[in-house]
C-alpha cells in the first residue's frame, strides 16, 4: 500500500511518499503525481522518501525526472530511504536543504 502528500511552497513541489512501493502499486499514484507536475509546469521537485520502503525499481522517479528536465528544472530525493534503486538521483539530507540546492531561498 502506498500513499502520498503534496505541498507546493516557494516554487518547490514536495511529494512525501508513505508505505511501500513496487511496480504494481506505483500505478495507484503515478498518474496523479505526473498530472500535477505537467499541469503545474513544475520546475523544482523533491521526493521525500523518509517513510517509504522501496521493494523494487519503479518507473515513477525516472518519469518525473524526465518531465522536470523538459521543464528546465531539477529533481531531488531526500530522507532515509530503504533500497538502492534510486542512487542515481540527486540527494539532499532534508527538505530544507533542497531550497539551498535550488538556490531559491
Amino acid at each position: 500500500m502506498i500513499d502520498f502528500n503534496i505541498e507546493f511552497t516557494k516554487g518547490v513541489l514536495f511529494i512525501r511518499l508513505f508505505g511501500s512501493i513496487n511496480k504494481f502499486n506505483e500505478i495507484e499514484i503515478k498518474n496523479d503525481i505526473i498530472d500535477v507536475i505537467k499541469s503545474g509546469g513544475i520546475r523544482y521537485l523533491v521526493f521525500n522518501l523518509e517513510d517509504l520502503e522501496i521493494e523494487e525499481e519503479v518507473d515513477l522517479f525516472n518519469e518525473c525526472e524526465n518531465i522536470i528536465k523538459d521543464n528546465d528544472g531539477q529533481m531531488l530525493i531526500c530522507g532515509n530511504y530503504n533500497g538502492n534503486y534510486i542512487d542515481r538521483f540527486n540527494y539532499v539530507e532534508d527538505e530544507l536543504s533542497a531550497y539551498k540546492e535550488f538556490s531559491i531561498c
